[in-house]
C-alpha cells in the first residue's frame, strides 16, 4: 500500500483499504521529465505528484505566467477541472523529474457519487488550497523583495521540518511566484547571505 498514489493524497485518506485499491486501478502514472508539461487547458484529470515536484500556473494576455501553487509529493490538482470548470489559460509543468498519477473527470465524478463524503473532503481541501493562495498574495503584498524572500524560505523549512533544504523551484520560477525577476532575486539572496540571515550554495540553502 505504501506506493498506491491515492495514499499520498489527504482527499482519499478517509476510504478504507478496499477502496483505495479500487480507486488505484483507475489511476494512470506517468513519468515527466523537468520542463515537460502534465496538464493543459484541455485536460481533465486529476493531477497527483507521486514523486518529484511540478508547478500550477496561468498565462496572462501577453503570455506571462502566474504561478499559483507549487506542488510537491502528495499535493494534487485539477480538481476544477474535474467539477466542470473550464479555464483557458491553466497548465501544470513538471519542475523537476516527477511521477505523475492522472485520474480521469468521469471516473472521479463516479467516486463521488459512490463515496459522498469525498465531497465534503474535496471542499475541505479546497478551503486548504484557497488559504495557501492567499498567503501568496499576502507574501507579494510586501513591499520588499528581500521581505518576500525570507518570509517564503522560513515559511518553506517549516514545511520540510529542516533548515537546511534544497530550494524546490527554479530561479526563474521562484522569481514569478514572488512578483519579481530572477536578477532581483539573485540580488536578494546576497543580501540576505551578507546580514546573516542565510547561506546559499546553488539550489542548497542553509538558514541560520
Amino acid at each position: 500500500m505504501a506506493d498506491l498514489c491515492v495514499r499520498l493524497v489527504p482527499l482519499f485518506n478517509t476510504l478504507n483499504e478496499a477502496d483505495q485499491l479500487e480507486i488505484e486501478k483507475l489511476v494512470r502514472k506517468k513519468n515527466y521529465q523537468k520542463g515537460e508539461l502534465v496538464m493543459d487547458p484541455t485536460g481533465n484529470n486529476l493531477v497527483i505528484v507521486a514523486y518529484g515536484s511540478a508547478k500550477l500556473y496561468s498565462l496572462d494576455k501577453n503570455g506571462h505566467e502566474n504561478i499559483t501553487q507549487i506542488l510537491h509529493t502528495g499535493d494534487y490538482a485539477g480538481e476544477d477541472w474535474l467539477l466542470g470548470k473550464n479555464d483557458g489559460s491553466i497548465y501544470v509543468e513538471a519542475t523537476g523529474n516527477s511521477k505523475i498519477c492522472l485520474l480521469n473527470r468521469q471516473d472521479f465524478l463516479n467516486l463521488l457519487k459512490k463515496q459522498p463524503m469525498l465531497s465534503i473532503k474535496l471542499l475541505e481541501q479546497s478551503m486548504t488550497k484557497m488559504q495557501t493562495m492567499q498567503r501568496q498574495i499576502d507574501l507579494l503584498s510586501l513591499p520588499k523583495i528581500e521581505d518576500r524572500l525570507s518570509e517564503y524560505l522560513q515559511e518553506y523549512a517549516v514545511k520540510v521540518g529542516k533548515k537546511t533544504f534544497n530550494l524546490p523551484l527554479k530561479m526563474k520560477d521562484l522569481a514569478l511566484y514572488l512578483g519579481t525577476t530572477p536578477e532581483t532575486l539573485s540580488r536578494k539572496f546576497a543580501l540576505l547571505e551578507k546580514q546573516g540571515v542565510l547561506t546559499r550554495k546553488l539550489r542548497k540553502i542553509i538558514l541560520n
